[in-house]
């Protein structure tokens, strides 16, 4: 970045102020508390009809879509975070144009490849597969587009200030497959599969696509696009592929369990641990919901200078993020049998391995706003190195422990991976300007010279 203070001088006050995010917070919260709610009720509804074989095939279907949407995206959403709350933040609507398009292309480009690539593997590897799982498969790669479009909207409109608009998918798409599977089930007891799991996924994610698609319709970001524009490729294609390698990295890191569970153990093993890891998510609703309305507040206070505003917020994040993570994660565990038996047979010898993935969870809640600190003020060198480190760590632990203590040495391994990512990003933070007491940098300064400065005070 090459954005230099006297620039930033002539952004209007009231653009460079740092709201509070209190409100936004629970705001924020409410919307993914009712999106676990719904989600917690498609998952439970698709258990029952699916039991642990079956769920553990569209588990591993949607853990595959997970990890090719990362491809698919390119790192443009997380860049979009950034730059659209930079030229936002600057007024500079021409960048803003300009970024818009190009991002668009691409990303919708490298979704198609996607497709295109997980559908030729699957056709090719059929009766290796298996005709239940590799239908599935089939039609997760249709959803590659779909979901990683949608993500990379949705970080626009985050970027823009339309957090709810953002957000309001997280209840959408859940409680449409909620419907959908309860649907399916009360009219056909005994006939879900598999397959019409993932088919019922992809009407689910379809309608989420179309409503995100017409919020940016009716905003002034997407207006923008029919400007004039002014080309920032060079400057956004490099962080956005810095953001690409971290976020493969934190699919290794985090989500690659489910499939390497199904690889390595079978589909049984695999739905088990896939639902003790989404009952798991649920006491990170509160800290993700934080992330959200915190993380382009980091992009506009490093735009301004404003470091100690920096450091201040990242604190207060890392405070709230463990008052929501950690009661939740007591109360989960301790309903932990009870959710075992509405989930049906089968589930309930996972509840050890639910223990040890909150356990994870608390430890990365106070990671969260550090690493979105980094993320958003030009690290992204240093969070692709602390999450290379991270994603080797899970990998081979993950392979030896599961051998040996099967999924719960998954989750053992991901416990292992939450204290080096932590540590990791704390020790990094260390070095960084918003650890430092200086609150701005002199008019010359511009924020492509910030690491220069952070490493020489």
């Amino acid at each position: 970045m090459s954005v230099s203070y006297s620039v930033l001088a002539a952004v209007p006050a009231a653009a460079r102020r740092s709201p509070s995010f209190a409100r936004s917070g629970v705001i924020a919260l409410a919307i993914r508390l009712g999106g676990a709610g719904s989600m917690l009720l498609g998952h439970w509804v698709l258990a029952r009809s699916l039991g642990v074989a079956g769920f553990g095939e569209y588990a591993q279907a949607v853990a595959w879509l997970q990890v090719l949407c990362v491809f698919a995206k390119l790192g443009l959403d997380n860049a979009s975070l950034r730059y659209v709350s930079e030229y936002v933040t600057r007024n500079d609507d021409a960048k803003l144009c300009g970024f818009v398009r190009e991002s668009s292309r691409a990303a919708l480009i490298s979704s198609l490849i996607a497709t295109a690539i997980l559908a030729a593997i699957v056709l090719v590897a059929w009766n290796a597969i298996g005709s239940s799982l590799a239908t599935s498969l089939l039609i997760a790669a249709v959803m590659i587009p779909l979901l990683s479009m949608r993500q990379v909207q949705e970080a626009r409109l985050r970027g823009f200030g339309r957090l709810i608009q953002s957000q309001i998918c997280v209840i959408v798409w859940p409680l449409s497959l909620f419907v959908l599977a309860g649907g399916v089930w009360v009219v056909s007891p005994g006939a879900m599969s598999s397959p019409l799991a993932t088919f019922l996924h992809l009407l689910s994610i379809g309608v989420a696509s179309l409503l995100v698609l017409s919020f940016l319709r009716r905003t002034p970001l997407r207006s923008n696009v029919h400007g004039a524009s002014e080309s920032c490729t060079q400057q956004w294609t490099k962080t956005a592929a810095a953001f690409l390698f971290a976020e493969l990295l934190i699919a290794l890191k985090s989500r690659i369990c489910v499939a390497m569970a199904g690889i390595t153990l079978g589909p049984d093993p695999a739905g088990l641990y896939a639902a003790m890891e989404r009952l798991a998510d649920v006491s990170l609703l509160g800290a993700q919901s934080l992330g959200f309305v915190i993380a382009p507040q980091f992009a506009a206070l490093f735009a301004g200078g404003r470091f100690l505003e920096i450091r201040r917020l990242m604190w207060r994040g890392q405070l709230l993020g463990l008052a929501f993570t950690v009661p939740v994660a007591i109360v989960v565990a301790g309903l932990g049998d009870f959710v075992m038996l509405l989930l049906g047979p089968g589930f309930r010898d996972g509840y050890p391995v639910l223990i040890a993935l909150l356990a994870s969870a608390c430890i990365a809640a106070f990671a969260g706003p550090g690493a979105y600190v980094l993320q958003m003020t030009g690290r992204e060198r240093s969070m692709m190195w602390i999450t290379a480190s991270c994603a080797v760590s899970n990998i081979v632990l993950s392979q030896l422990l599961m051998h040996r203590m099967g999924v719960l040495g998954l989750a053992i391994a991901q416990i292992v991976t939450s204290l080096i990512w932590t540590m990791g990003i704390q020790l990094t933070l260390r070095m960084h300007l918003a650890s430092q007491s200086r609150t701005t940098l002199p008019s010359t300064a511009s924020i492509s010279d910030l690491g220069k400065v952070s490493s020489c005070e």
